[in-house]
């Protein structure tokens, strides 16, 4: 499967260049999100990195699906974290009834072949247990130094940094601080702040300091609670915000040696280009997208 194919990894202008990550696999659009075979799509492009959400399962496997239920996108039924590996095997895309949920073992196994990084996006909630924090590290085993585990539950990245510190990991700091919800009824954190951010923190209960200097004490709190995390999803709206508060929130993780990511930006037009221009100029490292093949035209 290996292939000189050039990648659709990164674009730049004027203001700086980044490399794009495609968003639950989506390179061209022509196949479903966090499907076989999109993900083969991007292997066979050779792209520099996917994202993909993966949820632990009852048995020695992940499955590579979004939603909490599997009724929401295939014929099986019930929580996903109680489905076997045999389970999801049986079941069958909404979508696509010739498809179903790949589990992490079977992409694994592709990206074997490939150069590809694997951002896995952690749906877990709960306090991982040791047989399905052990699943993880032996499925992922082959590629370990390809992949990048990510979540905002930093209580589970501690567990599996301790469990094995080769397994590179990110975090996202979203159920912490956040620029507003995102359209959900169910989010975190519960409260706008003094700064205008959802923040449920006492340091946002008043505004009594710049909001540059209170969003550098938020970032230090925040960065103990995931040690070690070598990369930070943020929203791409909350980057920008922050730049209008005079907060330089890609130089604070960058002087500290973290990766500043953001998510989930798509071509839309010119105000989605506006913003991209000004992520670039920032020096944001990775824009996780949906349109990956629209902003390479966009900055051809």
């Amino acid at each position: 499967m290996r292939t000189a194919a050039t990648r659709p990894a990164r674009i730049s202008s004027a203001d700086g260049a980044g490399l794009l990550v495609c968003h639950m696999g989506a390179l061209s659009g022509a196949h479903a999100r966090n499907s076989l075979d999109a993900i083969r799509e991007c292997f066979e492009a050779n792209v520099g990195r996917i994202e993909l959400d993966m949820h632990s399962l009852d048995g020695p496997d992940y499955i590579v699906f979004h939603d909490r239920r599997l009724e929401a996108a295939t014929t099986g039924s019930g929580s996903v974290g109680r489905a076997t590996p045999d389970e999801v095997r049986a079941a069958r895309s909404l979508a696509n009834p010739d498809a179903r949920p790949p589990l992490l073992s079977e992409i694994v196994e592709l990206a074997r072949r490939c150069d590809t990084e694997l951002q896995l996006d952690w749906k877990d909630w709960r306090p991982i247990s040791p047989p399905r924090l052990r699943a993880l590290i032996d499925v992922v085993a082959p590629i370990k130094h390809r992949v990048v585990v990510s979540t905002g539950q930093d209580w589970n990245l501690r567990l599996l940094h301790a469990a094995d510190p080769e397994i590179p990991f990110g975090f996202d700091p979203g159920h912490y601080l956040d620029h507003a919800t995102e359209g959900d009824t169910l989010f975190l954190p519960r409260t706008m702040g003094a700064y205008g951010y959802r923040d449920d923190h006492p340091l946002a209960f008043g505004r009594t300091e710049a909001p540059a200097d209170y969003l550098a004490a938020r970032l230090e709190a925040l960065t103990a609670q995931a040690p070690g995390a070598r990369e930070y999803f943020l929203s791409y709206r909350m980057v920008l915000q922050m730049q209008d508060d005079g907060f330089d929130v890609v130089g604070w993780l960058h002087s500290r040696h973290i990766a500043a990511n953001v998510w989930t930006l798509d071509h839309e037009g010119d105000d989605s280009v506006h913003h991209m221009r000004r992520l670039l100029e920032a020096g944001i490292d990775r824009i996780t997208t949906n349109t990956a093949r629209g902003w390479e035209t966009a900055f051809a």
